[in-house]
């Protein structure tokens, strides 16, 4: 079931991987607003910034790595003022037993995540180090930069 409008609160639970991540958003009442695949990289993770934004007045992440496979993504939700939290592994396999369905998804995971960061307030929020996220400011400009440059060559 998806919940359409606008809404007050909105927690998105992702379930980061290397090549993509799982994204879930569900409302006040635990209904799920939103659910899609998110691949990792800056233009994806940007829109689905935007989409949950403007989806909520406030729009709460939980993510399950807080490591190499959700550096971008966790830069980027920080860099742009976003507030997340960790939600630790365990906790999500524990708790997707309360879960309808037997399988184990992304999509699933990703719901549980979100659920939880709903339901309890007392998971470690993450945050980067000023210097750190200027430097990946510029490295992501730099990047684009190159990419502009090679498309410029390539159409001559």
């Amino acid at each position: 079931m998806t919940v359409t409008g606008r809404h007050d609160q909105v927690w998105v639970g992702i379930d980061a991987g290397k090549a993509h991540h799982w994204a879930v958003g569900v409302n006040a009442s635990g209904e799920k607003v939103f659910s899609r695949k998110v691949v990792n990289g800056e233009d994806e993770i940007l829109a689905l910034i935007v989409a949950a934004c403007e989806m909520a007045n406030e729009v709460r992440w939980a993510v399950d790595i807080c490591g190499r496979a959700s550096a971008l993504l966790l830069a980027l939700l920080i860099a742009n003022g976003q507030s997340v939290v960790y939600v630790p592994g365990r906790t999500v396999n524990r708790m997707s037993g309360a879960y309808r369905g037997e399988g184990k998804t992304d999509a699933k995971d990703a719901l549980v995540i979100a659920d939880t960061a709903r339901m309890r307030r007392d998971f470690t929020p993450l945050s980067l180090p000023d210097e750190t996220v200027a430097n990946l400011q510029l490295l992501t400009a730099h990047r684009a930069d190159l990419i502009a440059d090679r498309v410029r060559l390539i159409n001559r």
